[in-house]
């Protein structure tokens, strides 16, 4: 398998189509579990990834498994010393690969070249795997540090300087 990671515009055909499936699976049972979470699955989606994954303020990356597009990832720099992972999604047939890893490693790599310290994120708890991967990567859970009505879980990954 080859895999590549490359940094897109976030209107791009490929970038939608996945954040629709994002979309879907992340804030989807957040529709039918919480009648007050006033969320309009497809207004999200017709928004597209957060505006702020883009040079300067963060990036987003398409991740292709054999020119397949494959998953998402993007960052996001809050302040200085922090960045934030956003929009992360790995299609389903290629969960299992690495590929999230390789995604979360090289959002890692970025936030340390822009100068961040640390690496924050926020996910909802049933995405069971998602909550799995960001601990084995290092992620400790910490308190909310944003309002978001989706997240219930918080997490932090201090990174390595060298100083």
């Amino acid at each position: 398998m080859t895999f590549e990671l490359e940094p897109i515009d976030r209107d791009d055909p490929e970038v939608r189509r996945l954040y629709a499936d994002f979309v879907r699976e992340a804030d989807g049972p957040l529709v039918y579990d919480r009648e007050d979470a006033g969320i309009d699955l497809e207004e999200e989606i017709a928004k597209g990834p957060p505006l702020d994954l883009v040079a300067p303020n963060g990036v987003l990356l398409l991740a292709r498994v054999d020119g397949n597009s494959a998953g998402l990832g993007g960052i996001r720099y809050l302040d200085t010393d922090t960045a934030e992972v956003k929009s992360m999604y790995v299609a389903p047939p290629f969960r299992g690969t690495g590929l999230g890893r390789r995604i979360l490693a090289r959002l890692d790599e970025i936030a340390l070249e822009h100068g961040c310290r640390a690496v924050r994120l926020d996910t909802s708890d049933y995405l069971t795997p998602a909550v799995g991967l960001y601990r084995a990567a290092g992620y400790r859970e910490v308190p909310a540090y944003n309002d978001n009505p989706k997240a219930d879980l918080w997490f932090e990954r201090a990174l390595r300087q060298d100083d």
